[in-house]
């Protein structure tokens, strides 16, 4: 997750986020002298923002240029003291009629090159005395969620995780290397396992399906696999152990990465950021999006640069969504580690995974292939050793790499937001707010 600064996005991965940018938004842009943080938002008598530090993004909404009519107050307070001052709109601009906006300095920025975020400006003076505002709250970082949701035709599922080593702050119950992490049912009220992120965060992690019963019922499952079974084969006619990422397996599986910063002195680190990878593969069909809603970013670092815009994400518009309209396994066999139109000598890798019944059980990248086939390839196609950089990995159209292969061409114009090698994620990794809950949502078969 946006582990190189690399702004060589390619054509389709702008393409993949343009519906997105058919709304403009409005971003708040704070003072970083006179003023003291945090500072609280009020619209309408009701507080809609928090913002503790200048270098988080925070959104006042949808904004259009010309027609936006909208009044905000802010506060901060110095002690006992509190400070404010009102921001008025009127037809998309800073109202300067006498009195009504008293933001000494504000004026609405425009966006940047083939951004949709514009910002607000406050000149550096200190507010004026105000009253305090009604019911000031500062929001609790320390209680962040990420929901994994079966809700697949399989009575049960189980899901794994996988953190980095590199990371401190990674620690469970939040994070644990384990392919067995939760067994959940399809129907609720159990059909959801939660991870709660504390103030420690959760950096540079992985969910993923790991098993699924594929029995009529959970009666009819019996007892869930042990990580010991699944990697022995014993685990019983009505289970799958899938992914490959049981001990001597090669992974392949559908990865949902999410990296939840720390929280210092109540202040997380940074934005949320989370995406889907194809890195090593597929194995499911799964939908990414915010639980109650949220404005981010697809960006890269600093996370409120902005560089390829905002949008807003739900249910109805998830972030990311591996979603085929023929089906996964139709899709792995289109896909290989050669170019589209290739008509060299080389012969195509077979990506398709199967089970022992001989069914569609997931499909490997050309990395992961590499990795387990064609140890002389691994470096060009898992972007390591000679090619650990985006310009060493990213090969030249007609050429045999990462990011020209079939595989990864089929990710990025056959799913939503979603990348297919390791340097592919900038448009694919998206920067929330840092206190945003996360459904993960495994909907197939």
């Amino acid at each position: 997750m946006m582990k190189k600064l690399f702004f060589a996005l390619t054509l389709g991965l702008f393409v993949q986020s343009a519906s997105v940018l058919a709304d403009d938004y409005l971003m708040w842009q704070l003072p970083s002298t006179k003023i003291s943080l945090p500072v609280y938002v009020y619209e309408g008598g009701k507080q809609v923002a928090f913002i503790p530090s200048d270098s988080l993004q925070y959104f006042a909404g949808k904004y259009k240029a010309g027609s936006t009519n909208a009044t905000y107050d802010l506060y901060y307070q110095t002690g006992e003291q509190w400070n404010g001052c009102t921001l008025v709109l009127k037809d998309g601009s800073v109202d300067n009629t006498k009195g009504i906006t008293t933001c000494t300095g504000a004026v609405i920025n425009p966006p940047g090159a083939k951004s949709n975020v514009y910002t607000t400006g406050f000149g550096a003076y200190a507010w004026s005395s105000v009253e305090a505002p009604s019911n000031p709250l500062a929001t609790d970082y320390t209680n962040r969620k990420v929901k994994l949701v079966n809700n697949t035709t399989y009575p049960l599922i189980q899901v794994g995780e996988s953190c980095s080593v590199k990371v401190g702050s990674n620690k469970a119950p939040s994070c644990q290397t384990n392919p067995i992490i939760a067994t959940i049912a399809n129907k609720s009220p159990n059909n959801t396992h939660v991870i709660t992120v504390d103030k420690d965060g959760l950096n540079s992690s992985a969910f993923y399906m790991s098993a699924y019963c594929t029995a009529s019922s959970v009666k009819k499952c019996g007892t869930s696999p042990t990580k010991a079974q699944c990697e022995k084969g014993t685990q019983g006619k009505t289970w799958v152990c899938t992914g490959g990422y049981f001990a001597g397996q090669t992974p392949y599986a559908s990865k949902i990465e999410p990296t939840i910063l720390t929280v210092t002195n109540g202040i997380p680190d940074g934005a949320s950021n989370i995406d889907i990878s194809a890195v090593d593969g597929y194995n499911t069909t799964v939908k990414l999006y915010p639980e109650q809603g949220a404005y981010c970013t697809y960006t890269v670092p600093p996370e409120n640069s902005n560089v390829l815009g905002a949008g807003y994400y739900d249910t109805a518009t998830p972030l990311a969504e591996i979603n085929p309209p023929n089906g996964l396994e139709a899709l792995c066999d289109s896909s290989s580690q050669l170019p589209a139109k290739y008509s060299g000598t080389i012969s195509q890798w077979k990506l398709t995974k199967m089970d022992s019944a001989k069914k569609f059980e997931g499909c490997m990248s050309p990395c992961a292939y590499a990795s387990k086939h064609k140890p002389k390839d691994k470096d060009r196609f898992c972007c390591t050793g000679s090619f650990d950089t985006p310009a060493a990995c990213d090969a030249a159209a007609g050429d045999i790499g990462a990011n020209t292969a079939t595989y990864n061409s089929n990710v990025v114009s056959t799913f939503t937001h979603v990348y297919g090698f390791a340097y592919g994620d900038a448009g694919s990794d998206y920067a929330c707010p840092p206190e945003t809950n996360f459904i993960v949502e495994f909907v197939a078969p």
